[in-house]
């Protein structure tokens, strides 16, 4: 594997340096995460849960949605490795072309957007009114102006990746949030949907000057004559857009799917995605972007067998982390919103279905959690099959029995589909990497541990905890203190279940395949 000889360290591949890396990256996202709540209850606090408020989430989801399916994790598993292949220079050629071949293509992409708005936005909320759908219209364009903005920011963190820098690329949400809260402060309840559009078209813009400017120290001379070619980056790419793809389109379909239960509903399930976003977005964001450059290294240099060792220390990581969250999360519901929205225009029945939301969407998290890593590893190790099989898998599912869940048991029943989901995803992804990744088997049970060092001990204890301070507890802050008593002991469980789970998530484990 060629590495930029004038950078020998640009990624560092000890377990302290993962470790470290891993802490920067998870500190910068949860930052981000918590300015993306700020904007979150803002948006609550002014407007709730109504048809305006279903507008201003879709305005301001779209164009990191967009991105994500279109682009998402496929664009650094495909240029990340290619951008540390390639020697200093070669990087900078690879850099331009793929900023002028993602950057044009998504400005295409934004004006036959803008040319069908009615269409579109008829499609990403259904539910809506004609009267709604055509008053926004103008604020949509507006917001469109973000979409190769925020493609262009991608090339610029796979660059930033590659090369270690780490900081900026993980940091750049809160520049666009940042910039978000601050128009939606400005302006008044009636402008919101077109006060949120500009937000998003600056802070873009911001993220990606931001980005760029930290980038420049690592661009070298631009080299042309041995630089990959867009081709065979396509090529590879292909293989990974259909999995990310699919994981991201989940919840804008089950969201579009809500928005037939009554207005609002679609607000709603968004609130409680978003709350089970910030440990994913911490975690498994910090975990996938250090692990990814790591573990292509691994593969280059020893397969399936060299990138196991890395694979195993992630899941177990992700997954034991989870459901630390999960047990307190499905117990105190209550507090998670309290603590989120506080102050938003909700009535009773709303704060209600938000709550049993939460409860059902956390239940997803180490699913998604196993799953998003399982990903990483493969996309990393070009094993394309097995995403292409499991992503069918699931969006099946999910048009399959959203609609009739919600036919059912209303939002409440969507959820629940997203969630059963997610867990046939993971399961089907644990057993792909045995059978046809090569990866070897037994990584579930190791993951989960043995009779002695099981997960089910801290999660029991955990769940005893919770009950008991569920059932003699009423007030807020007193409910708030025994979710984290129960987080407490799971940790202490843990701990004592497994004395040296820390050392071996630090460590690159010397397990080989098997």
């Amino acid at each position: 594997m060629k590495v930029n000889p004038a950078e020998p360290a640009c990624v560092e591949t000890t377990a302290r340096s993962t470790v470290r890396n891993t802490l920067l990256v998870a500190a910068l996202v949860l930052v981000g995460r918590f300015s993306g709540f700020v904007r979150e209850w803002m948006i609550a606090a002014q407007g709730g849960a109504t048809e305006a408020t279903d507008v201003a989430i879709v305005l301001l989801t779209f164009p990191d949605l967009m991105v994500s399916l279109l682009l998402g994790g496929g664009l650094a598993a495909t240029l990340v490795p290619a951008f540390r292949r390639s020697p200093r220079g070669e990087d900078a050629a690879l850099f331009i072309r793929a900023m002028l071949w993602i950057g044009g293509g998504f400005v295409l992409l934004a004006i036959v957007l803008g040319l069908a708005a009615p269409l579109v936005l008829g499609l990403l909320a259904p539910g809506l009114s004609e009267g709604v759908r055509a008053a926004n219209i103008p604020s949509f364009l507006v917001m469109l102006l973000a979409l190769p903005l925020s493609a262009l920011s991608g090339v610029v963190v796979a660059f930033l990746n590659a090369h270690g820098r780490f900081a900026v690329g993980a940091g750049g949400t809160l520049f666009f949030n940042g910039m978000v809260i601050v128009c939606v402060a400005l302006a008044g309840k009636g402008s919101i949907a077109f006060a949120i559009a500009v937000g998003v078209a600056v802070g873009a813009l911001l993220r990606l000057t931001v980005q760029g400017v930290d980038a420049w120290p690592v661009f070298g001379r631009v080299g042309l004559a041995n630089a990959p070619r867009m081709a065979g980056l396509l090529k590879q790419f292909a293989g990974t857009f259909s999995f990310v793809t699919v994981l991201v389109a989940l919840s804008p379909i089950s969201r579009a799917i809500s928005s037939f239960h009554d207005a609002g509903a679609l607000s709603l399930f968004n609130y409680a995605s978003k709350l089970v976003d910030l440990p994913m977005g911490v975690l498994i964001g910090a975990i996938g972007t250090v692990l990814l450059p790591r573990i292509a290294g691994d593969f280059e240099t020893g397969g399936y067998g060299g990138a196991r060792p890395a694979l195993l220390v992630a899941l177990k990581a992700v997954v034991w982390a989870s459901v630390a969250i999960v047990v307190p999360a499905v117990f105190f519901p209550d507090v998670l919103v309290g603590l989120a929205f506080f102050g938003a225009a909700f009535t009773p029945v709303q704060t209600s279905l938000l709550a049993d939301l939460v409860t059902i969407a956390f239940l997803s998290l180490p699913f998604q959690a196993a799953l998003s890593i399982y990903g990483t590893a493969f996309a990393a190790a070009g094993a394309m099959r097995p995403l292409l099989k499991v992503a069918l898998l699931m969006l099946l599912a999910t048009l399959m029995f959203s609609p009739l869940a919600l036919a059912q048991t209303g939002v409440r029943g969507v959820m629940a589909v997203y969630v059963g989901v997610y867990v046939i995803g993971a399961v089907a992804m644990a057993r792909q990497a045995a059978a046809v990744a090569r990866f070897g088997s037994g990584l579930t049970e190791r993951v989960l541990g043995g009779a002695r060092m099981s997960l089910l001990w801290p999660v029991l204890a955990a769940a005893a905890i919770a009950l008991v301070g569920d059932s003699i507890s009423t007030e807020f802050w007193t409910r708030a203190g025994w979710a984290a008593a129960a987080f407490a002991g799971f940790a202490v469980v843990a701990a004592g279940c497994n004395p040296g789970l820390w050392r071996q998530l630090m460590s690159r484990g010397k397990e080989g395949a098997r």
